[in-house]
């Protein structure tokens, strides 16, 4: 089958097409989704705002730019800060790396190369047991500005698409249509910072809806030492009346819907409409959310790092209240989006170390490992309020990554560099035998096999048993190569997650 780049197939097979809720698998591609044994409860996602650096994280791989070994390339990747006062080796005392080694051997890319994971991930190389549970794919696009990298990155689509819907609003609705009707609160959420940059870098992409009704739209929680979200669920301001201020509501919504009846046809679609009444529902809820958004969950804290204290470790408090609503006794979140900004943000905003890369970007990293494994059990453990690699799945994601040589006209910095960087998938599907290395990157630190970002978020909803090809998400054509549902979907499910298919 041959397909036209964003055009939906005209003899797409008619057993993939069919009736049925949204998400659903039919006919030939039903075999290749996961059982449901296989599908994590939940998913956690930290999306590392502002690009993490592969050089000295992901992608650590000596021989390119080995000067000892001369070339082009001399010098670059893991080899550019390796001397001076802000050299990597003096800051991994700084952040107590100790007797460790800088990098540690991981796996194989496509290429053969050994891939070492970096020293700010040392927290998370300490646990064998995660690791053995990751596996790391490479990313490229040529978006370099984050205004446009964001939005592709978070959610598979250009900014400006129709169609730019976030992974948790697919995931919204997936459950919703078939999760009980007395359950009101969400299946997905968003925590975002108390940050400028978050606006500045078009991160409420995270949260977007595209096509999707109104219902599919994640809860967002903003995180913030002086938040009043406790008290205002709780709606004290109405007095006790807020049911009757509801009704009231819902009775001049439905009088205004009838407008849009048409006497023979029905009754009409109006986007707007159904995000106002999408938003008056979730204003009714707001009680039985205080339930789970309590104080105590959304309370601030301050953290340390390399030597850094601030009095509200924002990183810290997204990962523990995300922790909080994916092992939620009651009603747990599927997916939980938290905007991670680092410890301190960088001189840019976010991971984006225009300027003093080695001393803003490895406390960032390190305190985020840290307090990621802080969260998630140690064999044996079987804490009930901690996540569960069986039962939860972790991803760590970013919109670009960093240049592998200095900046010009910098203090020590690096560019934008979506040329190749890295993801992380952990745990939930992600067995033993799926641990590795997708991809390859190469000494002139460009990818050279990748995956695009729609095949990534694509294969992000296979890893949750969402079939991820409809109007509302992906096509066939977001794969590349010549292929049809089916074999997108054997594609994404084998290349991508590692599964037998």
């Amino acid at each position: 089958m041959t397909l036209t780049a964003g055009c939906k197939a005209p003899t797409e097979p008619v057993s993939v097409a069919g009736a049925g809720l949204w998400g659903d698998a039919k006919g030939a591609t039903a075999p290749f989704m996961l059982t449901p044994s296989v599908v994590p409860k939940g998913v956690l996602e930290v999306f590392l705002m502002g690009g993490l650096n592969p050089w000295d994280t992901f992608y650590v791989v000596p021989e390119h730019g080995d000067p000892a070994r001369g070339g082009p390339y001399a010098g670059q990747q893991w080899w550019t800060f390796q001397t001076g006062d802000d050299s990597v080796a003096s800051w991994f005392q700084r952040c107590d790396g100790g007797s460790r080694s800088l990098y540690s051997p991981f796996a194989t890319d496509a290429n053969g190369k050994t891939v070492n994971l970096g020293p700010w991930l040392y927290p998370l190389r300490e646990r064998p047991d995660i690791l053995s549970r990751m596996r790391l794919v490479v990313v490229r696009h040529d978006l370099e500005p984050h205004e446009a990298a964001v939005p592709l990155c978070i959610t598979g689509h250009s900014r400006g698409a129709p169609g730019l819907s976030s992974t948790g609003a697919h995931v919204q609705r997936y459950h919703a249509e078939r999760g009980s009707s007395l359950r009101i609160t969400p299946y997905s959420y968003v925590l975002f910072p108390n940050s400028d940059t978050v606006g500045n870098f078009n991160v409420e992409a995270a949260s977007a809806t595209g096509i999707h009704p109104g219902m599919a739209r994640p809860l967002s929680v903003p995180l913030r030492a002086d938040t009043q979200l406790p008290e205002q669920l709780e709606r004290s301001i109405f007095g006790g009346r807020h049911a009757a201020v509801d009704a009231l509501v819902s009775h001049y919504t439905a009088q205004f819907r009838t407008q849009f009846n048409h006497p023979e046809f029905g009754p009409g679609r109006v986007p707007r409409l159904e995000r106002f009444d999408q938003a008056r529902k979730a204003v009714q809820q707001a009680p039985e959310l205080a339930n789970i958004l309590t104080a105590d969950a959304l309370q601030s804290f301050g953290g340390e790092e390399c030597g850094l204290s601030v009095d509200t470790d924002v990183t810290a408090m997204q990962l523990r209240l995300a922790t909080h609503l994916l092992t939620h006794p009651f009603e747990r979140a599927r997916y939980v989006h938290a905007i991670d900004v680092g410890l301190r943000e960088a001189s840019n905003g976010g991971y984006d170390t225009h300027n003093y890369h080695v001393r803003d970007q490895s406390k960032a990293a390190v305190h985020m490992c840290r307090e990621l494994v802080r969260n998630i059990n140690e064999p044996g453990e079987n804490d009930p309020t901690k996540l569960n690699l069986d039962e939860q799945m972790v991803l760590l994601t970013s919109e670009m990554g960093r240049t592998p040589t200095i900046q010009k006209f910098s203090d020590g910095g690096l560019n934008h560099w979506p040329y190749g960087f890295v993801v992380a998938l952990i745990g939930g599907p992600i067995k033993h035998g799926q641990a590795g290395v997708v991809g390859a990157i190469g000494e002139d630190a460009r990818a050279t096999e990748y995956i695009s970002p729609a095949e990534l978020r694509a294969a992000i909803l296979l890893a949750q048993g969402i079939y991820p090809f409809s109007r509302e998400a992906f096509d066939p054509s977001d794969v590349r190569g010549d292929y049809d549902a089916v074999e997108a979907t054997r594609f994404l499910m084998s290349h991508v997650l590692g599964q037998a298919v």
